[in-house]
């Protein structure tokens, strides 16, 4: 007999120019290894895109044309022409309906895809993941800001969110901010998603049928310990995540300047990312006499991490607004510890009583060098609360789904 199917869509998954979304990848290779689903991926791509699939690393990704609307102005407008694409794309593979058992779409408007197909075949389980801690998606766009835009996209994903079977967030702050909407989650601070919060509060909170934690795992066979590539004469520092102001880059620099100052001569930082306040940390670093401690690399492929984490004493990513970053756990799972600002998602996974060696406030630098120093001259193991493994990560995920099915 054959297996059920299991559908991702999703708009992250890498090919062979870009590498985004290699989460979505090690997902779905892991939901393979179960044996329990045949697992089938779609992506949306543009109208003249005439490529109909296309292989990355095994894994073969169908494309269907849609319409995605100019800086998500109005997004959602769209879904129903998009969700027939799909439908077609669907008939087109010669899918047997009856045999499709999960539809997952990634990041909110995907969920009308999964409520699409469930028409066709009501014991299909509709799951939407939540990737960050907007998972309405209405802070992104030139436009954003504008009431009229701001509540037609909110309403839209509050009518989706409404019909789906299960919500999937990678972390609590996520799902928090998930059920707490329109009103911020018990950690939100960040200005930007306050402000917009702040214009659709008069809007009813979502009523979901279920909700569970699903934390980004890490494939432990790309990420492992290679101890002969750390200088033991030079503590290292790495840091990856794109120059925004919420990623907090800046913050790590001056922890890093007082640690100079007060005559830590081995230390190097580096960072990895581009973005548009790469040059404000260059141009920090260069005025304040850091630059021999402190260098910026470009965007390296997910394959060649490996390597950058193994040469690494200390990860730092000073982010204030994470969802949950996957450097964080693969760092870890080559054998390096990691700190970041208390209340993110992979703050979840530091055991409690260990919070106040590898935590510290929103944009502390004070504390977080102080953070560093004291790692520096004790170098103690760090615990983990949860498992990383992402095959244990996606096989406990999948029992629960199994034991709702076994209620519904």
């Amino acid at each position: 007999m054959s297996n059920k199917i299991y559908i991702s869509v999703t708009p992250f998954f890498p090919t062979s120019d870009s590498f985004r979304g290699p989460y979505i990848y090690d997902q779905v290779k892991a939901i393979q290894k179960t044996g329990k689903f045949d697992v089938i991926v779609f992506k949306p791509t543009t109208l003249n895109d005439k490529r109909e699939s296309y292989e990355y690393e095994g894994i073969k990704v169908h494309l269907f044309p849609t319409i995605q609307m100019p800086s998500f102005f109005f997004n959602g407008f769209t879904n129903d022409f998009n969700s027939r694409m799909f439908l077609k794309c669907v008939r087109k593979l010669g899918l047997d309906i009856n045999r499709i058992a999960v539809v997952h779409g990634h990041t909110s408007s995907f969920a009308a895809y999964g409520i699409a197909l469930k028409k066709l075949n009501p014991t299909i389980q509709t799951l939407v993941q939540h990737h960050d801690r907007d998972p309405f998606t209405i802070r992104n766009g030139h436009l954003a800001k504008m009431k009229l835009n701001l509540y037609y996209r909110a309403k839209t994903n509050i009518k989706l969110f409404n019909q789906v079977d299960c919500h999937v967030s990678i972390s609590r702050v996520v799902e928090d901010n998930l059920l707490s909407f329109p009103h911020p989650g018990t950690y939100e601070s960040y200005s930007s998603y306050l402000e917009i919060l702040e214009k659709v509060k008069s809007l009813p909170s979502i009523s979901p049928k279920r909700s569970l934690v699903l934390y980004n795992g890490v494939d432990l066979t790309k990420f492992y310990p290679i101890k002969q590539l750390r200088d033991s004469t030079i503590f290292k520092i790495g840091c990856i995540g794109n120059f925004y102001h919420l990623k907090g880059q800046i913050t790590l620099i001056k922890a890093v300047e007082l640690l100079i100052l007060k005559g830590c001569r081995q230390l190097r930082v580096s960072f990895i990312g581009t973005g548009p306040l790469l040059l404000d940390c260059q141009t920090y670093v260069m005025e304040h006499g850091l630059s021999s401690y402190i260098q910026f690399e470009k965007e390296v492929h997910h394959r060649q991490l490996l390597t950058y984490y193994n040469s690494l004493d200390l990860f730092v990513l000073p982010t204030f607004y994470e969802g949950f970053g996957c450097v964080f756990t693969e760092a870890y799972a080559c054998g390096v510890p990691f700190m970041l600002c208390e209340h993110q998602g992979a703050s979840e996974y530091v055991s409690d009583e260990d919070k106040e060696k590898w935590l510290f406030p929103k944009e502390d630098y004070k504390r977080l060098s102080f953070l560093i120093e004291q790692y520096m001259k004790y170098r103690y193991k760090q615990k983990l609360k949860y498992p990383y493994d992402i095959n244990i990560l996606l096989s406990d995920f999948l029992e629960q789904l199994d034991l709702y099915e076994k209620h519904l």
